[in-house]
């Protein structure tokens, strides 16, 4: 398993951090340029425990994942439970955000993964950072300018 950690500061309050990235689960597209869809599965309407989405990376790789964990305005965690990623086996992440000041949040986010072949994970771990960072950068952005983040405007 690779374990991956990365931290990035948004100029917005916790509150607000958490409506994007918990409360509007389903609509990461928003703000993530490696996602150009997502939407809701099943019933859910908006970030809850159990609640699940659909993502896409391109027309050919995509993913479904649920919220597994939640600690109110502090943390959640997704787990992927189905997918099409080659020699990708599991997938985690786990969000944390930390209020510095009233408009200044820490986000912090720690991806699980598993590969099949083992030694894969290796060969993938940065091809795989690039995308983290490019989502949490893609959030800060969103926060605060308010502009959708997509790959045609993500530079």
């Amino acid at each position: 398993m690779s374990k991956s950690e990365f931290k990035i500061i948004v100029n917005s309050s916790k509150e607000e951090t958490w409506e994007v990235l918990y409360n509007q689960y389903g609509d990461i597209h928003i703000h993530n340029p490696g996602m150009p869809i997502s939407k809701y599965l099943g019933n859910s309407t908006k970030g809850e425990l159990n609640a699940k989405r659909y993502c896409t990376f391109n027309d050919k790789l995509n993913l479904e994942e649920k919220i597994t964990e939640v600690d109110e305005l502090n943390s959640f965690k997704v787990v992927v439970y189905k997918h099409n990623l080659p020699f990708m086996k599991g997938m985690s992440a786990f969000y944390g955000l930390t209020s510095i000041e009233n408009n200044k949040t820490e986000v912090k986010m720690i991806s699980n993964v598993t590969t099949s072949p083992g030694f894969m994970v290796y060969l993938m771990k940065g091809q795989l950072g690039k995308g983290l960072k490019k989502h949490l950068f893609g959030l800060k952005y969103f926060l605060e300018t308010g502009k959708t983040v997509n790959n045609d405007n993500y530079s």
